[in-house]
């Protein structure tokens, strides 16, 4: 039986990215049960950066919604969810429902999802904290709580007061000569702008520079990339393969930030990373805040196509009151696979709401 449960998961304080800001997460979670094994999906459109909404999503399930449970039921289900995704072209549409067909068979085989996909998979995958930047005290307090828990890259989010911003990263460099820093510009600067600032910034050691220049303006984005030493990550420039392929063409990029429920499928994953490969572009994966469902695929992902010695952007849970799954072992400075079959959770259903 295919059901359908909403959630509505609240953030500790705020959370606030690319000028948006978020009091709460909320999305889908697809549940199969076929009386042998349970298998999940999640479906999150992320508002501000998914063209679809949850609305629109929630819709197009509840029209197939019967058509799904039997051609599931019948091992078909990849069938329909190709269908969809042609008429439809809704990403975390195609990414909630490949992850629960994927979820399903991976039980079925009694694998864990990253034996599933991937070959030599590894054993765990190495995530990076973000520090909020506030008076300088705070954040040095905050960051050396981080690095107490075991978190050795941090992400620092800038783009508002620049003398600012760059007083505090000093001191962050300063205190903890040892640690990652990675900066997310958020679209802020303009090209002159992105280029003086990162040249001013290269004395501290910054890891790479997200998504310096609006998303749309991809020359600019190549031409501070070409005029900067720190490396430059493509963030919110990324949202379709299609995309991708244009980003690697034209060289605006370094390193490109993957974000699975804007992309969609698994096929779709796999494509776009392979793209960054062919042309020598790293790919980092990051949440879009979704529940433990999303995150525990998005974290195989990171640890079955990522690089090995870059933490990605997973720990994200934390930043919520409560969740749809107690899987703490999603929130650690490295993420530990745990020796389950499929996505290795275990949901509260009764804590969500059904919707049909």
């Amino acid at each position: 039986m295919l059901s359908y449960y909403k959630y509505r998961l609240p953030f500790k304080q705020p959370f606030r990215s690319a000028g948006k800001e978020f009091a709460y997460r909320e999305g889908l979670i697809l549940v199969f049960n076929d009386g042998e094994v349970e298998a999940y999906g999640e479906v999150a459109p992320l508002p501000g950066f998914s063209n679809e909404t949850l609305a629109q999503v929630t819709e197009v399930l509840k029209m197939n919604g019967n058509h799904l449970q039997e051609t599931i039921a019948n091992g078909n289900g990849a069938e329909t969810l190709k269908m969809l995704d042609q008429i439809h072209h809704f990403p975390s549409l195609g990414f909630g429902l490949d992850t629960l067909l994927h979820d399903l068979e991976a039980k079925k085989k009694g694998i864990s999802l990253g034996d599933h996909l991937f070959k030599d998979f590894p054993e765990s995958v190495t995530a990076n904290a973000t520090l909020p930047l506030n008076e300088t005290a705070k954040t040095l307090t905050k960051a050396k709580s981080l690095i107490e828990q075991g978190f050795e890259t941090l992400k620092v989010k800038v783009g508002d007061d620049f003398e600012t911003e760059l007083n505090l990263l000093q001191d962050l460099r300063n205190q903890f000569p040892d640690i990652k820093i990675r900066i997310d510009a958020n679209q802020a600067w303009n090209q002159e702008e992105a280029i003086k600032h990162l040249k001013t910034l290269q004395a501290l050691d910054i890891e790479y520079c997200e998504q310096p220049v609006a998303e749309d303006r991809i020359a600019e984005l190549a031409m501070v990339k070409e005029n900067s030493e720190i490396p430059i990550a493509a963030d919110e420039s990324i949202r379709n393969k299609e995309q991708a392929t244009e980003l690697s063409e034209k060289k605006a990029a370094d390193l490109f930030v993957l974000k699975p429920m804007l992309l969609g499928t698994f096929d779709n994953i796999f494509v776009t990373n392979r793209t960054s490969v062919t042309h020598n572009i790293e790919s980092i994966f990051t949440t879009s805040l979704e529940s433990a469902v999303g995150r525990a695929v998005i974290a195989t992902f990171a640890a079955g196509l990522g690089r090995k010695f870059r933490a990605q952007g997973l720990a994200t849970g934390n930043l919520f009151r409560h969740d749809v799954s107690p899987a703490k072992w999603l929130n650690q400075p490295v993420i530990s696979f745990p020796k389950k079959n499929g996505l290795g959770i275990k949901l509260d259903l009764e804590g969500l709401k059904k919707v049909f």
